[in-house]
Protein backbone atom coordinates (compact mmCIF):
# COMPACT_ATOMS: atom_id res chain seq x y z
CA UNK A 1 0.00 0.00 0.00
CA UNK A 2 1.68 3.59 -0.66
CA UNK A 3 0.73 7.25 0.63
CA UNK A 4 -1.26 9.11 -1.59
CA UNK A 5 0.78 12.40 -0.30
CA UNK A 6 3.77 11.08 -1.60
CA UNK A 7 2.20 9.94 -5.15
CA UNK A 8 0.90 13.16 -4.93
CA UNK A 9 3.98 15.26 -5.04
CA UNK A 10 5.63 12.55 -7.13
CA UNK A 11 3.05 13.24 -9.47
CA UNK A 12 3.29 17.13 -8.77
CA UNK A 13 6.83 16.78 -9.61
CA UNK A 14 6.70 15.21 -12.74
CA UNK A 15 4.18 17.45 -14.76
CA UNK A 16 6.80 20.28 -12.85
CA UNK A 17 9.35 19.23 -15.08
CA UNK A 18 7.78 19.13 -18.45
CA UNK A 19 6.69 22.57 -17.30
CA UNK A 20 9.72 23.74 -16.71
CA UNK A 21 10.93 22.58 -20.13
CA UNK A 22 8.23 24.11 -22.23
CA UNK A 23 9.13 27.33 -20.27
CA UNK A 24 13.01 26.61 -21.41
CA UNK A 25 12.24 26.18 -24.80
CA UNK A 26 10.15 29.13 -25.19
CA UNK A 27 12.94 31.35 -23.79
CA UNK A 28 15.64 29.93 -26.26
CA UNK A 29 12.84 30.26 -28.84
CA UNK A 30 12.67 33.82 -27.76
CA UNK A 31 16.60 34.40 -27.78
CA UNK A 32 16.85 32.97 -31.32
CA UNK A 33 14.14 35.01 -32.81
CA UNK A 34 15.90 38.21 -30.75
CA UNK A 35 19.31 37.41 -32.44
CA UNK A 36 17.42 36.68 -35.91
CA UNK A 37 16.08 40.23 -35.33
CA UNK A 38 19.06 41.79 -34.19
CA UNK A 39 22.06 40.71 -36.15
CA UNK A 40 25.58 42.07 -35.32
CA UNK A 41 28.12 42.18 -32.53
CA UNK A 42 25.92 43.94 -30.00
CA UNK A 43 22.22 41.30 -29.44
CA UNK A 44 24.27 39.36 -27.22
CA UNK A 45 25.43 42.67 -24.84
CA UNK A 46 21.38 43.90 -25.09
CA UNK A 47 20.71 40.37 -23.71
CA UNK A 48 22.94 40.23 -21.25
CA UNK A 49 21.67 44.13 -19.83
CA UNK A 50 18.28 42.98 -20.51
CA UNK A 51 18.38 39.58 -18.42
CA UNK A 52 20.77 40.24 -15.58
CA UNK A 53 22.47 36.75 -17.63
CA UNK A 54 26.81 37.42 -17.69
CA UNK A 55 28.25 38.31 -21.26
CA UNK A 56 29.39 34.30 -21.00
CA UNK A 57 26.21 32.99 -19.92
CA UNK A 58 24.66 34.85 -22.99
CA UNK A 59 26.92 33.39 -25.53
CA UNK A 60 26.10 29.71 -24.40
CA UNK A 61 22.51 30.33 -24.50
CA UNK A 62 22.37 32.20 -27.82
CA UNK A 63 24.74 29.48 -29.68
CA UNK A 64 21.92 26.29 -27.98
CA UNK A 65 19.35 28.63 -29.08
CA UNK A 66 20.88 29.41 -32.68
CA UNK A 67 21.72 25.32 -32.88
CA UNK A 68 18.58 24.01 -31.84
CA UNK A 69 16.14 26.55 -33.96
CA UNK A 70 17.93 25.65 -36.97
CA UNK A 71 20.06 22.92 -36.95
CA UNK A 72 18.05 20.60 -34.71
CA UNK A 73 14.28 20.91 -35.46
CA UNK A 74 13.15 17.80 -34.29
CA UNK A 75 15.12 17.92 -31.06
CA UNK A 76 13.90 21.48 -30.66
CA UNK A 77 9.91 20.22 -31.26
CA UNK A 78 9.79 17.39 -28.03
CA UNK A 79 11.91 19.75 -26.03
CA UNK A 80 9.48 22.25 -26.65
CA UNK A 81 6.20 19.87 -25.90
CA UNK A 82 8.16 19.06 -22.73
CA UNK A 83 9.26 15.82 -23.69
CA UNK A 84 12.63 16.57 -23.00
CA UNK A 85 14.73 18.55 -20.44
CA UNK A 86 16.95 20.91 -21.45
CA UNK A 87 20.35 18.98 -20.63
CA UNK A 88 19.24 16.26 -23.20
CA UNK A 89 18.44 19.03 -26.15
CA UNK A 90 22.08 20.02 -25.44
CA UNK A 91 23.62 16.93 -25.35
CA UNK A 92 22.21 16.26 -28.30
CA UNK A 93 23.46 19.92 -29.94
CA UNK A 94 26.71 19.05 -28.63
CA UNK A 95 27.22 15.62 -30.12
CA UNK A 96 25.86 16.87 -33.89
CA UNK A 97 27.88 20.15 -33.77
CA UNK A 98 30.41 18.46 -36.25
CA UNK A 99 27.81 16.89 -38.77
CA UNK A 100 26.66 18.54 -41.96
CA UNK A 101 23.11 19.58 -41.71
CA UNK A 102 21.61 16.79 -44.01
CA UNK A 103 23.83 14.57 -41.61
CA UNK A 104 22.38 15.88 -38.34
CA UNK A 105 18.59 15.30 -39.59
CA UNK A 106 19.54 11.58 -39.84
CA UNK A 107 20.61 11.28 -36.46
CA UNK A 108 17.79 13.45 -35.11
CA UNK A 109 15.36 10.89 -37.12
CA UNK A 110 17.15 7.93 -34.58
CA UNK A 111 17.55 9.74 -31.34
CA UNK A 112 14.95 12.77 -31.11
CA UNK A 113 12.06 10.53 -30.47
CA UNK A 114 13.83 7.97 -28.22
CA UNK A 115 15.37 10.35 -25.73
CA UNK A 116 12.63 11.11 -23.21
CA UNK A 117 13.25 7.58 -22.45
CA UNK A 118 16.19 7.83 -22.07
CA UNK A 119 18.69 8.11 -19.28
CA UNK A 120 22.15 10.38 -19.67
CA UNK A 121 24.34 7.91 -19.40
CA UNK A 122 22.12 5.99 -22.66
CA UNK A 123 21.33 9.00 -24.69
CA UNK A 124 25.26 9.44 -24.81
CA UNK A 125 25.76 6.05 -26.05
CA UNK A 126 23.35 6.07 -28.24
CA UNK A 127 24.61 9.54 -29.59
CA UNK A 128 27.97 8.48 -30.09
CA UNK A 129 26.87 5.12 -32.16
CA UNK A 130 24.77 7.30 -34.51
CA UNK A 131 27.18 9.64 -35.19
CA UNK A 132 29.68 7.53 -36.00
CA UNK A 133 26.98 5.22 -38.49
CA UNK A 134 26.12 9.08 -39.76
CA UNK A 135 29.74 9.84 -40.33
CA UNK A 136 32.44 7.62 -39.50
CA UNK A 137 35.00 11.09 -39.77
CA UNK A 138 33.22 12.80 -37.43
CA UNK A 139 35.00 11.66 -34.20
CA UNK A 140 38.21 12.43 -35.40
CA UNK A 141 37.28 15.77 -36.54
CA UNK A 142 35.17 16.67 -33.46
CA UNK A 143 39.07 15.88 -31.38
CA UNK A 144 40.32 17.86 -33.80
CA UNK A 145 38.14 20.74 -32.47
CA UNK A 146 37.98 19.68 -29.28
CA UNK A 147 41.65 20.24 -29.39
CA UNK A 148 41.74 23.53 -31.39
CA UNK A 149 39.73 24.59 -28.03
CA UNK A 150 42.12 24.69 -25.82
CA UNK A 151 42.52 27.02 -22.74
CA UNK A 152 43.51 28.23 -19.39
CA UNK A 153 40.59 29.81 -17.28
CA UNK A 154 41.33 31.60 -14.58
CA UNK A 155 38.03 32.58 -12.00
CA UNK A 156 38.50 34.60 -8.81
CA UNK A 157 36.29 33.24 -5.75
CA UNK A 158 35.53 34.37 -2.73
CA UNK A 159 37.23 34.39 0.66
CA UNK A 160 41.01 35.27 -1.40
CA UNK A 161 40.76 31.84 -3.28
CA UNK A 162 41.45 31.60 -7.25
CA UNK A 163 40.04 28.52 -9.49
CA UNK A 164 42.63 27.52 -12.39
CA UNK A 165 41.57 25.02 -15.00
CA UNK A 166 42.78 24.21 -18.07
CA UNK A 167 41.75 22.23 -21.04
CA UNK A 168 43.27 20.46 -23.52
CA UNK A 169 44.19 16.97 -24.77
CA UNK A 170 43.91 14.30 -22.36
CA UNK A 171 46.90 12.66 -22.76
CA UNK A 172 48.56 16.14 -21.47
CA UNK A 173 46.46 17.24 -18.72
CA UNK A 174 46.64 13.15 -17.95
CA UNK A 175 50.08 12.91 -17.63
CA UNK A 176 50.62 16.60 -15.76
CA UNK A 177 48.09 15.42 -13.15
CA UNK A 178 50.42 12.30 -13.12
CA UNK A 179 53.55 13.92 -12.30
CA UNK A 180 51.74 16.05 -9.84
CA UNK A 181 50.55 13.40 -7.80
CA UNK A 182 54.13 11.62 -8.10
CA UNK A 183 55.84 14.85 -6.59
CA UNK A 184 52.91 15.05 -4.04
CA UNK A 185 53.22 11.55 -2.68
CA UNK A 186 56.96 12.00 -2.73
CA UNK A 187 56.48 14.70 -0.21
CA UNK A 188 53.69 12.87 1.52
CA UNK A 189 56.00 9.77 2.09
CA UNK A 190 58.75 12.21 3.94
CA UNK A 191 56.38 13.11 6.32
CA UNK A 192 54.60 16.29 5.62
CA UNK A 193 51.78 17.32 7.58
CA UNK A 194 49.88 18.48 4.56
CA UNK A 195 46.91 16.54 3.10
CA UNK A 196 47.40 14.97 -0.47
CA UNK A 197 45.31 17.81 -1.81
CA UNK A 198 46.78 20.76 -0.31
CA UNK A 199 50.51 19.27 -1.22
CA UNK A 200 49.19 18.22 -5.19
CA UNK A 201 47.81 21.85 -5.19
CA UNK A 202 51.02 23.79 -3.96
CA UNK A 203 53.19 21.22 -5.95
CA UNK A 204 51.62 22.77 -9.31
CA UNK A 205 51.60 25.99 -8.18
CA UNK A 206 55.27 25.78 -6.99
CA UNK A 207 55.93 24.52 -11.22
CA UNK A 208 53.80 27.13 -12.58
CA UNK A 209 54.15 30.27 -10.65
CA UNK A 210 57.41 29.40 -8.66
CA UNK A 211 57.75 29.56 -4.91
CA UNK A 212 57.62 32.64 -3.66
CA UNK A 213 56.36 34.45 -7.13
CA UNK A 214 60.63 34.07 -8.48
CA UNK A 215 59.16 32.98 -11.94
CA UNK A 216 57.14 36.27 -12.43
CA UNK A 217 56.68 40.17 -11.37
CA UNK A 218 54.39 40.85 -8.78
CA UNK A 219 52.41 44.16 -9.85
CA UNK A 220 50.48 44.65 -6.81
CA UNK A 221 47.46 47.55 -7.35
CA UNK A 222 46.72 46.83 -4.05
CA UNK A 223 45.02 49.82 -1.58
CA UNK A 224 45.77 48.62 2.16
CA UNK A 225 45.19 51.27 5.09
CA UNK A 226 48.36 52.83 6.43
CA UNK A 227 46.62 51.67 10.17
CA UNK A 228 46.64 47.97 8.57
CA UNK A 229 50.72 47.87 7.80
CA UNK A 230 51.44 49.76 11.30
CA UNK A 231 49.42 46.76 12.89
CA UNK A 232 47.38 49.51 14.56
CA UNK A 233 43.99 47.05 13.11
CA UNK A 234 43.25 44.33 10.29
CA UNK A 235 41.00 46.78 7.89
CA UNK A 236 41.16 44.95 4.86
CA UNK A 237 42.95 45.44 1.67
CA UNK A 238 41.63 45.76 -1.74
CA UNK A 239 43.45 43.90 -4.70
CA UNK A 240 42.51 45.23 -8.30
CA UNK A 241 41.15 43.23 -10.40
CA UNK A 242 40.17 40.37 -7.86
CA UNK A 243 38.24 42.70 -4.69
CA UNK A 244 38.84 42.73 -1.04
CA UNK A 245 41.04 40.48 0.76
CA UNK A 246 41.65 39.80 4.61
CA UNK A 247 44.33 41.83 6.17
CA UNK A 248 47.15 39.20 6.12
CA UNK A 249 46.58 37.88 2.86
CA UNK A 250 47.40 41.41 1.73
CA UNK A 251 49.97 42.03 3.93
CA UNK A 252 51.94 38.87 3.07
CA UNK A 253 51.38 40.14 -1.01
CA UNK A 254 52.66 43.44 -0.56
CA UNK A 255 55.64 41.63 1.32
CA UNK A 256 56.74 40.21 -2.00
CA UNK A 257 60.23 41.82 -3.03
CA UNK A 258 59.15 42.45 -6.29
CA UNK A 259 55.87 44.22 -5.27
CA UNK A 260 55.21 47.68 -7.08
CA UNK A 261 52.75 49.87 -4.50
CA UNK A 262 51.36 53.25 -5.42
CA UNK A 263 50.03 55.51 -2.74
CA UNK A 264 46.56 56.02 -2.92
CA UNK A 265 44.73 58.42 -0.37
CA UNK A 266 40.81 57.86 0.59
CA UNK A 267 37.95 59.69 1.86
CA UNK A 268 37.69 58.33 5.21
CA UNK A 269 33.63 59.27 5.05
CA UNK A 270 32.92 57.70 1.83
CA UNK A 271 35.94 55.02 1.42
CA UNK A 272 36.57 56.45 -2.26
CA UNK A 273 40.09 57.49 -3.71
CA UNK A 274 40.83 61.03 -4.25
CA UNK A 275 44.25 60.96 -4.62
CA UNK A 276 46.89 58.50 -6.18
CA UNK A 277 50.79 59.14 -5.42
CA UNK A 278 53.17 59.32 -8.50
CA UNK A 279 57.19 59.56 -8.84
CA UNK A 280 56.74 60.82 -11.89
CA UNK A 281 53.96 63.21 -12.62
CA UNK A 282 52.30 63.37 -16.23
CA UNK A 283 49.15 64.63 -16.30
CA UNK A 284 47.56 62.07 -18.55
CA UNK A 285 49.63 59.49 -16.65
CA UNK A 286 48.13 60.68 -13.41
CA UNK A 287 44.76 60.71 -14.30
CA UNK A 288 44.31 57.41 -15.78
CA UNK A 289 45.64 56.42 -11.66
CA UNK A 290 43.49 58.73 -10.39
CA UNK A 291 40.15 57.47 -12.63
CA UNK A 292 41.32 53.87 -11.89
CA UNK A 293 41.54 53.93 -8.47
CA UNK A 294 38.29 55.45 -8.21
CA UNK A 295 36.51 53.16 -10.30
CA UNK A 296 38.04 49.82 -10.17
CA UNK A 297 36.67 48.39 -12.97
CA UNK A 298 34.59 48.54 -16.04
CA UNK A 299 31.28 50.71 -15.66
CA UNK A 300 29.31 48.84 -18.27
CA UNK A 301 26.27 47.09 -15.99
CA UNK A 302 27.45 44.27 -14.78
CA UNK A 303 30.96 43.93 -16.17
CA UNK A 304 34.25 43.19 -13.74
CA UNK A 305 36.92 44.07 -16.06
CA UNK A 306 39.88 45.75 -14.12
CA UNK A 307 39.88 49.43 -15.08
CA UNK A 308 43.67 49.23 -15.87
CA UNK A 309 42.79 46.88 -18.94
CA UNK A 310 39.98 49.39 -19.83
CA UNK A 311 39.83 52.19 -22.33
CA UNK A 312 39.31 55.91 -20.90
CA UNK A 313 35.58 56.48 -22.35
CA UNK A 314 34.44 60.46 -22.74
CA UNK A 315 30.83 60.25 -20.77
CA UNK A 316 30.22 63.55 -22.99
CA UNK A 317 32.42 62.63 -26.54
CA UNK A 318 35.61 64.88 -26.83
CA UNK A 319 36.28 67.60 -27.66
CA UNK A 320 32.75 68.83 -26.46
CA UNK A 321 33.41 66.81 -23.11
CA UNK A 322 36.32 67.98 -20.93
CA UNK A 323 39.23 65.11 -19.97
CA UNK A 324 39.05 64.47 -16.59
CA UNK A 325 37.61 62.90 -13.61
CA UNK A 326 34.18 63.88 -13.75
CA UNK A 327 34.10 63.37 -17.62
CA UNK A 328 36.19 60.28 -17.97
CA UNK A 329 35.31 56.85 -17.13
CA UNK A 330 36.72 53.45 -17.46
CA UNK A 331 34.84 51.25 -19.92
CA UNK A 332 36.33 47.74 -21.50
CA UNK A 333 36.68 47.58 -25.12
CA UNK A 334 33.50 45.91 -25.65
CA UNK A 335 31.41 48.14 -24.03
CA UNK A 336 33.15 51.22 -25.37
CA UNK A 337 32.50 50.33 -28.39
CA UNK A 338 28.87 49.75 -27.64
CA UNK A 339 28.33 53.06 -26.77
CA UNK A 340 30.29 54.49 -29.60
CA UNK A 341 28.62 52.45 -32.34
CA UNK A 342 25.86 49.94 -30.67
CA UNK A 343 23.18 52.85 -29.91
CA UNK A 344 23.76 52.98 -26.43
CA UNK A 345 24.17 56.39 -23.91
CA UNK A 346 25.63 57.28 -20.72
CA UNK A 347 24.62 59.70 -18.50
CA UNK A 348 26.11 61.17 -15.00
CA UNK A 349 24.55 61.04 -12.24
CA UNK A 350 23.57 64.00 -9.55
CA UNK A 351 26.14 63.20 -7.38
CA UNK A 352 29.20 63.29 -10.08
CA UNK A 353 30.50 59.60 -9.03
CA UNK A 354 28.08 57.24 -10.57
CA UNK A 355 26.42 56.86 -13.94
CA UNK A 356 23.58 55.54 -16.21
CA UNK A 357 23.86 53.03 -18.75
CA UNK A 358 20.66 53.24 -21.33
CA UNK A 359 20.24 50.74 -23.83
CA UNK A 360 19.48 50.56 -27.40
CA UNK A 361 15.95 49.14 -26.32
CA UNK A 362 15.55 51.73 -23.30
CA UNK A 363 16.49 49.41 -20.12
CA UNK A 364 18.64 51.38 -17.56
CA UNK A 365 21.50 49.96 -15.32
CA UNK A 366 23.36 52.74 -12.65
CA UNK A 367 26.48 52.24 -11.94
CA UNK A 368 27.82 53.22 -8.58
CA UNK A 369 31.58 52.64 -7.97
CA UNK A 370 32.24 50.78 -4.87
CA UNK A 371 34.77 52.84 -1.97
CA UNK A 372 37.95 50.69 -2.61
CA UNK A 373 39.01 51.51 1.88
CA UNK A 374 36.05 50.79 4.80
CA UNK A 375 34.59 53.97 5.49
CA UNK A 376 35.23 55.57 8.83
CA UNK A 377 32.31 55.31 11.30
CA UNK A 378 30.79 58.49 12.34
CA UNK A 379 30.63 58.90 16.18
CA UNK A 380 27.34 59.14 17.81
Amino acid sequence: MFDDESAEILAELSAGERVDAQRAARKLGRVARFVELNPGEFAPLELSAATGWTPLHTQHRIRLATALTTRCPATFAVFSVGDIPEYKARRIVEAVEVLSDETVALVEAEIAAQAAGLSSQQLNYRLRRAVARADPEAAARRAAAKSLARQVIHQGLDDGVGLLSVQCDVERTQLAYQRIQAQARQIKSAGDDRSMDQISTDVMMDLLAGKGFENAKVIVRLTLPASTVLGVDSKPGYLAGYGWLPAQRALELAAQKDAVWQRILTDPLTGHAVDVGRRKYRPSAALRDHIEALYPTCTGPGCVRPAHLCDLDHVTPFPQGATDQFTVRPACRTHHRLKTLGGWRVELSGNGRGLTWITKYGFRFTHEPEPIADPDVAPF
